[in-house]
């Protein structure tokens, strides 16, 4: 007779993995199966040449609840963070966004000292908004826009970057309460050890296998048996834990019959943030001037623009204008360091931009295939990026040891990500108006719980700590046998919304 596990958890992401490594502390016998051949999921780093580039997350915030988690499973000792900075290098400006609210009200007071009541009164919005004093929601785009005249300020305050406008105001206090009062931080021992910190909680009661793809959950009569992997084995379990994408688990590890049309329905056009073009650099450090990195080592920056009419990018067209994507936003990183065979130091240099998943899919044969002419084009696109950075960092160019592109194909293909998304479900406002973010651990299948930065309506913590937090209430609700749920909770586009207006 085949093992029936306690549970199996799908997907070795820091929540999967904070999900079994609270389970085994409770007794449970606890099977993590993950497709890649490394633990981490998105959190975790890859190597070319000797320099680890970031798959996912540059950082973090909600330190205190990362370090209360770590400590719960016993694997806090030792462990220092750096805190990040951050400033916006766009507009012809220089300006701090990762200080305290009353040091940032002086700061762009004095850029702006036409708006500096508008400024004043923005920061005490979101504070109390932070502290939940909150007021019926709305749009930020609505809330600047009787509030401040300077456009460029606008995006600034509203998207914490040079863009417009796009989240609610809720939404938006989270941001720049994590960003400035929180903070944002880098494990001292790297994204890779932090990701095998999390194993080391993991007892002999459980077994990780790497390598091992899940490509169907089992269900029978409504509630979870097990899971099939991809080369057809079936292993039973009282309970699954799905750390994997949700449309990914929704949409192709489930049959449809056994779900409400309903759910099926909501879950398939459930709208999600974008995706990213992303171009990560080994760099010689004594070959180009990083000194844009003195005050900050992440820099928001967008080129100097005459009106805010700029062409964007034709993510409808064969081929975009290089020259254009490279006039959007980008954030630029300094990440890591390392040392170089030759004794010299060298940098890792993140650039990252917004890229439209729908453009790049034209480039797929099959999983994980490329059709001809797709590395060519990506790496076109990848130097217009860099040639434009080096108006920051100049000597750039000279500076590169190795580069290495990834578009959104590569985001959903070893991120695991649908349609690349970066963020969770989508920020903007029409499609989430909430003012508290909603648990999405349970499901209308018994026995089957989510995990992960998508079981949570937004990442009002942050990706990281949200997904940590998630494994904790999924381990929670494995424990507790909590009931199937009917109502759908995750944010609906308006044609699904009952009252139209796009809440879930």
């Amino acid at each position: 007779m085949s093992k029936t596990w306690d549970a199996i958890v799908i997907g070795a992401g820091v929540g999967g993995l904070t999900a079994a490594a609270t389970l085994v502390q409770e007794g449970l016998r606890v099977l993590i199966l993950e497709k890649n051949p490394h633990p981490g999921g998105t959190a975790y780093v890859y190597h070319r040449k000797g320099f680890s580039f970031p798959m996912g997350p540059l950082g973090f915030s909600s330190l205190e609840s990362i370090r209360q988690t770590l400590g719960d499973l016993g694997i806090a000792e030792n462990l220092e963070f750096s805190r990040v900075h951050y400033r916006i290098r766009a507009f012809n400006l220089d300006l701090p966004i990762s200080l305290p609210y009353s040091e940032l009200k002086t700061l762009f007071s004095a850029s702006f000292p036409s708006d500096a009541r508008g400024i004043n009164h923005f920061f005490q919005s979101i504070e109390n908004q932070g502290q939940e004093q909150r007021s019926p929601d709305c749009s930020a785009s609505e809330f600047l826009k009787g509030l401040v005249r300077d456009e460029r300020l606008r995006c600034i305050l509203g998207s914490m970057g040079a863009r417009e406008p796009y989240s609610s105001l809720s939404l938006l206090a989270a941001m720049w309460n994590l960003m400035s009062y929180h903070g944002i931080w880098f494990p001292q021992e790297g994204m890779e050890s932090f990701c095998l910190r999390l194993v080391k909680a993991l007892s002999p009661a459980t077994e990780i296998r790497l390598g091992k793809e899940v490509s169907r959950i089992r269900v029978d009569q409504g509630r979870v048996v097990g899971v099939t992997l991809k080369d057809g084995t079936d292993m039973n379990a009282r309970s699954v834990i799905s750390n994997a994408d949700y449309k990914h688990t929704f949409l192709k590890l489930i049959d449809p019959e056994v779900l409400p049309p309903d759910w099926h329905k909501a879950v398939s056009e459930a709208r999600q943030t974008g995706s990213i073009l992303q171009v990560c650099l080994g760099v010689d450090a004594e070959k180009s001037d990083l000194s844009a990195f003195e005050e900050a080592s992440r820099l928001v920056y967008r080129r100097a623009r005459n009106g805010f009419n700029d062409p964007s990018p034709n993510w409808n067209a064969v081929e975009i204008d290089p020259e254009v994507l490279a006039a959007q936003e980008l954030e630029v990183s300094l990440w890591g360091e390392t040392r170089l065979p030759t004794g010299k130091k060298g940098l890792v240099i993140v650039i990252r931009t917004e890229a439209e998943y729908h453009h790049f899919k034209q480039y797929r044969s099959s999983s994980q295939r490329r059709l001809p002419g797709y590395q060519e084009y990506k790496t076109r696109l990848g130097l217009a990026l860099i040639r434009e950075v080096e108006r920051l960092l100049p000597g750039l160019r000279d500076s590169i040891l190795v580069m290495d592109v990834a578009t959104p194909l590569t985001f959903e293909d070893q991120g695991g990500r649908s349609g690349g998304a970066v963020a969770g479900w989508s920020w903007d406002y029409e499609d989430f108006k909430d003012n508290q973010p909603k648990e999405l651990i349970r499901t209308p299948i018994r026995g089957l719980y989510m995990a992960g930065y998508q079981a949570f309506s937004a990442l009002f913590m942050g990706g990281v700590p949200t997904a940590m937090e998630s494994g904790k209430r999924a381990a929670k609700a494995v424990l507790q046998n909590a009931d199937p749920i009917d109502e759908i909770l995750i944010p609906l586009t308006p044609s699904l919304s009952p009252d139209g207006r796009g809440e879930g």
